[in-house]
């Protein structure tokens, strides 16, 4: 564990199945930090003080809170069998006639929120009955090692997120605020948002609305029904910096002097703008002009929550850690396959092109595909862009903040110098605010 002056978040992405590219990048770097190849999720977990995590993400977190080992939460993610249990097709018959005709469109829900949690307590059943606030306890390899959980959902009815902690006395808790602002007494009854499970908190945390499940995530808290939609509405699919100002709430009550951040991404395909006036080698690598339209602007929305969030919450949270704003960030690393774009300059001239290791098709595969990625074909693209990016053959790693020309200004810009920061952290350790 980092000694008491330091805190350590690992941050986890929404993005459906496209979280097997964290499992991925975990075992890459416990390979090469740790020698350990092939970890439990405990082994993981001990290495941080906070998981904060966001649909898929928190069920790659949860499945480690299960102590499953970094490769059978792979063989979660490549199951078939699997995918389709929580990725349910609605049949015909479950369908009203409005959301039929709607998905002539390629709008409406798809898939049975309802068997999804079935799904999920069927893929965790050692801590499907267990209460989020004794996740700390049930992980802990030793009698100091309490990892926290911080997950994130979206109150149907109040319009708000959700965060569901496993402490409840944190100090960016509403009812520790309200306790603290009016001198009441410290000790009060556990907030709703500590009242439920880890799976069911997960449950919340990846039903996606309007394109993906059916109706929001329902379960009882405190024997009253509550209603979810995914974290990502929140803006926080990218759930750093809720991750960030959970840390920064509780830095004097748990002496906190030094923040490290890793935050790890399920993978972003991007275009160039349609006007780019460089040359590209592909026109796929220009986005189309296409007249906005309600059928358009619908599909849009019901995708957004999946698209600049990450990227921005990444900055912020970066610029709250570091004021001065250093180019390379040694403690606050983000990890995330960026299928991008590349800027040639070569006796031809200057021209963009794929990254090494991609072509065409399959970067038009990747580019159409949605987080609801089931068929074998469809993760097996996506095993070969994260072996691309973690093995350095091309794919860039996504920037905290990119030039004009899309070159890392702020970050890492590819897997390999993320990783050796990563690693520094625990062969040189530092203390400095």
């Amino acid at each position: 564990m980092p000694n008491a002056k330091t805190y350590r978040i690992l941050s986890l992405d929404g993005g459906g199945s496209w979280a097997l590219i964290q499992v991925k990048c975990l075992r890459k770097l416990f390979a090469e930090t740790f020698n350990n190849p092939d970890p439990t999720g405990h082994e993981v977990l001990a290495k941080f003080d906070l998981v904060s995590a966001n649909s898929g993400g928190s069920l790659v977190a949860a499945a480690m809170a299960e102590n499953l080992k970094l490769s059978e939460i792979e063989k979660i993610f490549e199951d078939e069998k699997l995918r389709n249990k929580v990725f349910s097709k609605l049949s015909f018959f479950e369908k009203s006639l409005l959301a039929s005709v709607a998905r002539i469109f390629k709008i409406g829900a798809k898939y049975a929120t309802k068997r999804k949690h079935l799904a999920l307590k069927e893929i965790l059943p050692g801590i499907a009955q267990i209460d989020l606030t004794d996740i700390p306890a049930h992980i802990a390899l030793d009698n100091e090692s309490k990892t926290q959980f911080l997950i994130v959902g979206y109150d149907y009815y109040r319009n708000r997120a959700e965060l569901f902690r496993s402490d409840c006395d944190s100090m960016a808790s509403t009812s520790v605020i309200e306790r603290k602002l009016k001198n009441l007494s410290p000790q009060a009854a556990a907030p709703s948002d500590c009242m439920v499970s880890l799976v069911d908190a997960v449950h919340a945390s990846s039903t996606a609305p309007v394109n993906y499940f059916n109706e929001p995530a329902t379960f009882l808290v405190n024997n009253k029904p509550k209603y979810y939609w995914d974290g990502g509405v929140t803006g926080n699919n990218n759930p750093v910096l809720v991750a960030v100002t959970e840390a920064i709430c509780n830095r004097m009550r748990s002496g906190i002097e030094h923040v490290q951040v890793l935050s790890i991404g399920t993978g972003t395909v991007s275009q160039l703008q349609y006007d780019e006036e460089t040359p590209v080698k592909y026109d796929e690598l220009k986005a189309k002009q296409e007249a906005p339209g309600l059928i358009r602007d619908i599909q849009k929305m019901g995708t957004s929550i999946l698209n600049d969030p990450p990227d921005t919450a990444a900055f912020v949270a970066y610029m709250i850690l570091n004021p001065d704003m250093p180019g390379k960030p040694v403690d606050f690393i983000r990890m995330n396959p960026a299928l991008r774009p590349i800027l040639v300059d070569d006796a031809a001239g200057k021209y963009w092109d794929l990254p090494a290791g991609i072509n065409k098709e399959d970067y038009v595969k990747l580019n159409s595909m949605d987080m609801d990625a089931v068929k074998d074909e469809e993760v097996a693209l996506i095993k070969k862009l994260c072996d691309n990016w973690l093995d350095g053959e091309g794919v860039p790693n996504q920037s905290i903040r990119s030039s004009s020309n899309l070159n890392c200004l702020i970050g890492h810009h590819d897997f390999n110098a993320a990783m050796t920061d990563f690693k520094n952290w625990f062969t040189n350790p530092t203390n400095l605010l």
